[in-house]
Protein backbone atom coordinates (compact mmCIF):
# COMPACT_ATOMS: atom_id res chain seq x y z
CA UNK A 1 0.00 0.00 0.00
CA UNK A 2 1.18 3.52 -0.56
CA UNK A 3 2.16 5.90 2.24
CA UNK A 4 -1.21 7.66 2.13
CA UNK A 5 -2.96 4.37 2.93
CA UNK A 6 -0.44 3.81 5.72
CA UNK A 7 -1.26 7.21 7.15
CA UNK A 8 -5.00 6.65 7.23
CA UNK A 9 -7.50 3.90 6.84
CA UNK A 10 -11.00 4.50 5.60
CA UNK A 11 -13.84 2.83 7.41
CA UNK A 12 -17.33 3.36 6.09
CA UNK A 13 -19.88 1.68 8.30
CA UNK A 14 -22.41 -0.43 6.43
CA UNK A 15 -25.07 1.08 8.66
CA UNK A 16 -24.73 4.22 6.57
CA UNK A 17 -22.80 6.22 9.14
CA UNK A 18 -20.53 7.59 6.41
CA UNK A 19 -16.78 7.67 6.15
CA UNK A 20 -14.44 8.19 9.07
CA UNK A 21 -10.69 8.58 8.87
CA UNK A 22 -8.68 6.51 11.29
CA UNK A 23 -4.99 6.92 12.11
CA UNK A 24 -2.61 3.99 12.04
CA UNK A 25 -3.39 1.68 14.96
CA UNK A 26 -2.06 2.35 18.41
CA UNK A 27 -1.64 -0.14 21.24
CA UNK A 28 -5.17 0.56 22.49
CA UNK A 29 -6.76 0.15 19.03
CA UNK A 30 -6.65 -3.56 18.16
CA UNK A 31 -6.42 -4.34 14.47
CA UNK A 32 -5.94 -8.01 13.84
CA UNK A 33 -6.82 -10.57 11.19
CA UNK A 34 -6.19 -14.27 11.80
CA UNK A 35 -7.12 -17.59 10.22
CA UNK A 36 -6.52 -21.31 10.56
CA UNK A 37 -7.12 -23.63 7.61
CA UNK A 38 -7.68 -27.37 7.90
CA UNK A 39 -5.48 -29.64 5.79
CA UNK A 40 -6.69 -29.42 2.18
CA UNK A 41 -8.53 -26.08 2.59
CA UNK A 42 -8.28 -23.55 -0.21
CA UNK A 43 -7.20 -20.80 -0.97
CA UNK A 44 -5.79 -20.17 2.52
CA UNK A 45 -3.49 -22.81 3.95
CA UNK A 46 -1.96 -23.29 7.38
CA UNK A 47 -2.52 -20.41 9.74
CA UNK A 48 -1.60 -16.75 10.03
CA UNK A 49 -2.03 -13.89 12.45
CA UNK A 50 -1.66 -10.31 11.25
CA UNK A 51 -1.59 -7.27 13.54
CA UNK A 52 -1.22 -3.55 12.89
CA UNK A 53 0.88 -1.50 12.92
CA UNK A 54 3.46 -4.08 11.76
CA UNK A 55 1.03 -5.41 9.17
CA UNK A 56 -1.15 -3.08 7.11
CA UNK A 57 -4.85 -3.75 7.71
CA UNK A 58 -7.62 -1.76 6.06
CA UNK A 59 -11.35 -2.22 6.58
CA UNK A 60 -14.05 -0.35 4.68
CA UNK A 61 -17.48 -0.69 3.11
CA UNK A 62 -18.10 0.05 -0.53
CA UNK A 63 -21.31 -0.48 -2.45
CA UNK A 64 -22.77 -2.76 0.24
CA UNK A 65 -19.67 -4.96 0.53
CA UNK A 66 -17.47 -5.06 3.65
CA UNK A 67 -13.84 -5.30 2.55
CA UNK A 68 -10.86 -6.37 4.66
CA UNK A 69 -7.38 -6.02 3.16
CA UNK A 70 -4.13 -7.23 4.72
CA UNK A 71 -0.63 -6.56 3.41
CA UNK A 72 2.27 -8.16 5.27
CA UNK A 73 5.55 -8.06 3.43
CA UNK A 74 4.95 -10.03 0.25
CA UNK A 75 1.79 -11.71 1.61
CA UNK A 76 -1.67 -10.33 0.96
CA UNK A 77 -5.19 -11.29 1.93
CA UNK A 78 -8.60 -9.90 1.04
CA UNK A 79 -11.93 -10.93 2.53
CA UNK A 80 -15.19 -9.45 1.23
CA UNK A 81 -18.57 -10.06 2.84
CA UNK A 82 -22.01 -8.95 1.68
CA UNK A 83 -25.65 -9.29 2.71
CA UNK A 84 -28.23 -10.93 0.45
CA UNK A 85 -29.58 -8.74 -2.37
CA UNK A 86 -31.82 -5.96 -1.10
CA UNK A 87 -30.47 -6.17 2.46
CA UNK A 88 -27.91 -4.12 4.35
CA UNK A 89 -25.00 -5.82 6.07
CA UNK A 90 -25.40 -5.53 9.85
CA UNK A 91 -24.55 -7.42 13.01
CA UNK A 92 -25.76 -11.00 13.13
CA UNK A 93 -25.07 -14.43 11.71
CA UNK A 94 -25.21 -15.07 7.97
CA UNK A 95 -25.45 -18.69 6.84
CA UNK A 96 -25.27 -20.18 3.38
CA UNK A 97 -22.92 -17.53 1.95
CA UNK A 98 -21.71 -18.23 -1.57
CA UNK A 99 -18.94 -16.87 -3.76
CA UNK A 100 -19.52 -13.28 -4.88
CA UNK A 101 -16.82 -11.88 -7.14
CA UNK A 102 -15.67 -8.31 -6.81
CA UNK A 103 -17.79 -7.01 -9.69
CA UNK A 104 -20.68 -9.49 -9.40
CA UNK A 105 -24.15 -8.19 -8.55
CA UNK A 106 -25.68 -8.94 -5.16
CA UNK A 107 -26.82 -12.52 -4.62
CA UNK A 108 -30.02 -13.89 -3.05
CA UNK A 109 -27.67 -15.43 -0.44
CA UNK A 110 -24.99 -13.68 1.62
CA UNK A 111 -21.76 -13.30 -0.35
CA UNK A 112 -18.11 -14.08 0.38
CA UNK A 113 -14.91 -13.56 -1.55
CA UNK A 114 -11.56 -14.65 -0.09
CA UNK A 115 -8.34 -14.27 -2.06
CA UNK A 116 -4.68 -14.53 -1.15
CA UNK A 117 -1.66 -14.44 -3.44
CA UNK A 118 -4.01 -14.04 -6.40
CA UNK A 119 -5.85 -17.30 -5.63
CA UNK A 120 -9.48 -17.56 -4.57
CA UNK A 121 -12.34 -20.02 -4.42
CA UNK A 122 -15.04 -19.68 -7.08
CA UNK A 123 -17.27 -22.26 -5.39
CA UNK A 124 -17.32 -21.09 -1.76
CA UNK A 125 -19.66 -22.24 0.99
CA UNK A 126 -19.48 -20.08 4.09
CA UNK A 127 -21.05 -18.74 7.23
CA UNK A 128 -20.03 -15.55 8.98
CA UNK A 129 -20.99 -13.68 12.12
CA UNK A 130 -20.61 -9.95 12.56
CA UNK A 131 -20.53 -9.00 16.23
CA UNK A 132 -19.76 -5.31 15.70
CA UNK A 133 -20.13 -3.14 12.62
CA UNK A 134 -20.27 0.57 13.34
CA UNK A 135 -18.20 3.74 13.21
CA UNK A 136 -15.96 2.40 16.01
CA UNK A 137 -14.93 -0.69 14.03
CA UNK A 138 -15.65 -4.28 13.09
CA UNK A 139 -15.51 -7.65 14.86
CA UNK A 140 -16.39 -10.75 12.86
CA UNK A 141 -15.68 -14.44 12.36
CA UNK A 142 -16.07 -16.59 9.24
CA UNK A 143 -15.88 -20.21 8.17
CA UNK A 144 -15.32 -20.91 4.47
CA UNK A 145 -15.19 -24.20 2.59
CA UNK A 146 -14.10 -24.38 -1.05
CA UNK A 147 -15.75 -26.74 -3.55
CA UNK A 148 -18.32 -28.44 -1.31
CA UNK A 149 -20.23 -27.75 1.90
CA UNK A 150 -18.24 -30.49 3.66
CA UNK A 151 -14.80 -29.57 2.27
CA UNK A 152 -11.95 -28.69 4.66
CA UNK A 153 -12.67 -25.39 6.42
CA UNK A 154 -10.82 -22.15 6.92
CA UNK A 155 -11.81 -20.32 10.10
CA UNK A 156 -10.96 -16.65 10.40
CA UNK A 157 -11.56 -13.62 12.54
CA UNK A 158 -11.21 -9.86 12.17
CA UNK A 159 -10.96 -7.31 14.98
CA UNK A 160 -10.61 -3.74 13.82
CA UNK A 161 -10.99 -0.71 16.06
CA UNK A 162 -10.40 2.76 14.76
Amino acid sequence: MNSLRRACVVLMAAAGLGAALAPVASADSPRTVAYTAEEGAWPLQGSAHYAAPGDEIAVWEYNGVLKIDVQSGLKDLRVELSAPAGETLRTGTYTGARFRGQSDPALPTPGIFVVSGGFGCGDAYADFTIDRLDASGVDLTFVQRCGAPDAPATRGEVHFTR
